[in-house]
């Protein structure tokens, strides 16, 4: 099935940070959209995140490009993807062992892709992906993180996750490592999905049901997406704060959001 997709980006520095240090982009063509948030514990990690979404959207686009169409299925563009993102990872990581003032640096990243045989999405630290599907917000990805490897292992009940010290620390990004293996995926996608990606700057300010809730009430992704980011900012903005909301039809009429 051939889908139409429509999207919006918004990102904004927030109310603390000295600079932002997210980055999103798109291959509408190909149905393609990343984000990457720059590690602010590191040094240069904007030039992080600009050089992981440049080089993805280059790679990607490359790769999926010289497929012939018989080729170009759900597993041989989720294999360009994977291969795109681990060379990304060589990409940084080179950059930053190579240049004196990028020593260090590293981001998250993640991306959607609709293809006509479903959905693919990876990613690399936590930053998110979500899928509102008949007014529910799941989250798809899980989080490389401490945190969610604690809780995952039993060491941690759930409920005390809120109050954990450490829930900032992530256990994958691009850049830091010669090798990284992201998560890539593959679901079914439906007529009316909406996904969201979203650096931690919205998820650690907002809960999944007030999410859900600001998405289904706004009439537009553009709406949505400058509404997500105000309520983040009303919570304290103490990141920087990126969302691409995603919207899969199969019809030509203007898109609506649910809700």
């Amino acid at each position: 099935m051939s889908f139409n997709v429509t999207a919006c980006g918004l990102s904004d520095i927030g109310l603390v940070r000295q600079r932002n240090e997210d980055v999103w982009g798109q291959l509408p063509k190909q149905k393609i959209y990343i984000l990457a948030d720059g590690m602010g514990g590191h040094r240069s990690g904007d030039i992080a995140a600009k050089e992981a979404v440049s080089a993805l959207t280059h790679l990607v686009d490359q790769m999926l490009n010289s497929l012939p169409p018989e080729r170009n299925t759900l597993t041989e563009a989720g294999l360009c993807i994977r291969l795109a993102i681990e060379e990304v990872n060589r990409i940084v990581y080179h950059l930053g062992k190579t240049e004196e003032g990028l020593r260090g640096m590293g981001t998250t990243l993640c991306c959607v892709h609709v293809h006509d045989g479903g959905l693919i999405y990876a990613h690399v630290g936590d930053s998110r992906i979500y899928r509102l599907r008949q007014d529910r917000l799941v989250q798809l990805t899980e989080d490389h993180s401490l945190l969610r490897e604690l809780v995952s292992s039993g060491q941690l009940e759930e409920q005390a996750a809120e109050d954990f010290l450490y829930k900032n620390i992530i256990t994958k990004a691009i850049g830091t490592e010669p090798v990284v293996e992201p998560s890539v995926q593959q679901t079914e996608v439906y007529p009316g999905d909406t996904y969201l990606m979203c650096s931690d700057g919205l998820s650690d300010m907002l809960t999944t049901e007030e999410i859900e809730a600001t998405i289904k009430g706004s009439a537009s992704l553009e709406a949505a997406s400058r509404a997500l980011v105000s309520e983040a900012k009303d919570k304290g903005g103490h990141d920087n704060v990126t969302v691409v909301l995603i919207h899969v039809d199969t019809s030509d009429e203007k898109q609506h959001l649910p809700g």
